[in-house]
């Protein structure tokens, strides 16, 4: 969902200029966290592409390989008022948390000031600078949790390792999550 008010945009960057580049959507998620605190709205990271507020969805990530390149898309709430019923319970804006209308332009050059900075960083130094200050802000660090992927697990979110996979106790030991989608385990 687009509504109007949010900020989306796409960027593209060269495939070569990065070692890897499996950590980008939680280094841009990390950019956009710290934007938003800078403009005082609170932020957590929901491993592996959101970023969350007083519980929320306020900005997505999304990262695609397509012929060399690197395709990254944001999108960020800033103005709406309200959500479509079927986002209103999960979604929230920066407007409904500052109580305050954005100048999007101004949004937007902060944001890509931060996600250059950032992804310059990670571009030059790798993840290894990003892994703490990522795992600070990580949602649901220590609650049970269910994966939902390929096949689900349960277990507790213990962070992220050196490579910003998920990390997971479960009833059969540590496991390494690569992919999927971190829910709280509401059922038992």
């Amino acid at each position: 969902e687009s509504q109007e008010g949010g900020l989306y945009f796409s960027f593209v960057l060269c495939e070569r200029d990065f070692r890897d580049f499996a950590q980008l959507p939680l280094v841009v998620g990390f950019a956009l966290s710290l934007y938003l605190e800078h403009v005082g709205v609170k932020t957590g990271i929901k491993w592996p592409n959101d970023v969350y507020a007083r519980g929320k969805k306020i900005s997505g990530v999304l990262v695609e390989k397509s012929a060399g390149r690197i395709v990254v898309g944001v999108g960020l709430n800033v103005n709406q008022e309200s959500f479509p019923k079927e986002l209103e319970v999960g979604a929230t804006s920066m407007r409904l948390i500052t109580g305050r209308e954005h100048d999007r332009r101004e949004v937007l050059r902060g944001v890509l000031d931060s996600i250059s900075d950032n992804v310059n960083l990670y571009r030059l130094e790798g993840f290894k600078p990003f892994k703490e200050k990522i795992e600070d802000r990580l949602l649901f660090k220590g609650e049970e949790v269910v994966i939902l992927g390929d096949k689900p697990e349960v277990g507790i979110l213990i962070g992220i390792d050196e490579e910003g996979f998920l990390l997971l106790h479960t009833p059969a030991g540590e496991k390494r999550i690569v992919a999927g989608d971190v829910s709280l385990r509401l059922y038992r």
